[in-house]
């Protein structure tokens, strides 16, 4: 039987801070107040010891947990004896951080509420007017959205069907369908679940980030046997088809925090005046149109020097139509 993952944790989150409190408790008192046997504090004891460190985890590194003479003590690493100081910008990283796991459905959500509330009484009252403006600027995920992540696990582990919302970058819409999700894939960083969609009729992906909600349906389905993830994400939506060209552009202004965030890092390079050089790859043709135009004269095609040229050209009909005199009304 596969072990719980949560298990050790959390023994580990009972077992330390009853032994910190009560060092040299026998084994007998600790299986008492924790409801532990002492079989399972022993073997507890001995995974902490080996886990509880920095690569290759070697004892006191972080904490040191032993039993002598059927009695148990811990001791902490010179760096725990006195109390963390946070500065704002690192008490606010880790309340972001804390958020979503203080959801009510997270095994761990009332340990992570405890937990906010001891950082934000640490900070002196200015730091926690500072520290309670920024949350409401800046946020973590929300409940909703961990909700979403777990409901998208949930529709994979038990092949249920997904009504999801989703923003879909070509359309620059939000769309509602009904999915079922077949596998998740890596690439460039981004997350894909691989789905058949109801709307479009075949299996596709959507990127995780860019679903908005979702919601577990009670349909099943079955996967189909020759759907293989390795193959599609080799020969499918991640990897160029044949002709398939990439383009360098050059964004400004407000473009720069879209190609920033949207893009994967190791296609965008930072320019000296602010400008970033991005490399994009081209589908279609009037798609590549359509998603260029949005940013106006915030992108500028670079190379290659025929697509360069079609863009220009096409900017040279729009502009032609647009200044064509207008149609007089017949009265």
């Amino acid at each position: 039987m596969t072990r719980d993952p949560y298990e050790g944790l959390r023994h580990a989150l009972a077992l330390i801070p009853m032994i910190q409190a009560h060092p040299g408790l026998t084994l007998e008192e600790l299986a008492a107040r924790t409801g532990l046997s002492e079989n399972v504090i022993t073997d507890e004891v001995a995974r902490l010891v080996l886990m509880c460190g920095v690569p290759p985890y070697a004892p006191n590194n972080y904490v040191s947990i032993w039993v002598e003479r059927g009695r148990v003590y811990v001791r902490f690493a010179e760096q725990f004896e006195r109390p963390v100081r946070l500065v704002l910008h690192e008490a606010l990283a880790l309340l972001l951080a804390l958020k979503p796991l203080a959801a009510g459905d997270h095994p761990f959500s009332e340990a992570v509420r405890g937990l906010r509330k001891k950082v934000l009484h640490a900070l002196g009252p200015e730091a926690q007017r500072q520290l309670d403006r920024a949350e409401r600027t800046l946020r973590g995920p929300a409940a909703r959205e961990v909700r979403r992540t777990g409901n998208l696990r949930e529709a994979l582990r038990r092949c249920r069907e997904l009504r999801i919302v989703y923003w879909s970058a070509h359309r620059a819409a939000l769309t509602e369908r009904v999915i079922r999700p077949y596998a998740m894939a890596e690439h460039d960083g981004e997350w894909y679940v691989i789905a058949w969609d109801s709307e479009r009729k075949d299996v596709v992906s959507f990127r995780v980030d860019r679903i908005r909600e979702a919601d577990l349906l009670d349909t099943e389905y079955e996967i189909p046997l020759d759907f293989d993830v390795r193959r599609w994400n080799r020969d499918r939506d991640f990897a160029p088809a044949p002709g398939k060209v990439a383009a360098r552009i050059r964004f400004t202004g407000d473009a720069v925090r879209w190609v920033r965030e949207e893009l994967p890092g190791k296609d965008v390079l930072q320019q000296g005046d602010g400008s970033v050089v991005a490399s994009v790859r081209v589908g279609t043709e009037a798609w590549f149109l359509s998603w260029l135009f949005q940013f106006g004269p915030d992108a500028e095609v670079l190379e290659p020097a025929d697509l360069r040229e079609r863009v220009a050209a096409c900017c040279r009909r729009m502009l032609e139509f647009h200044e064509q005199p207008l149609p007089k009304s017949r009265t």
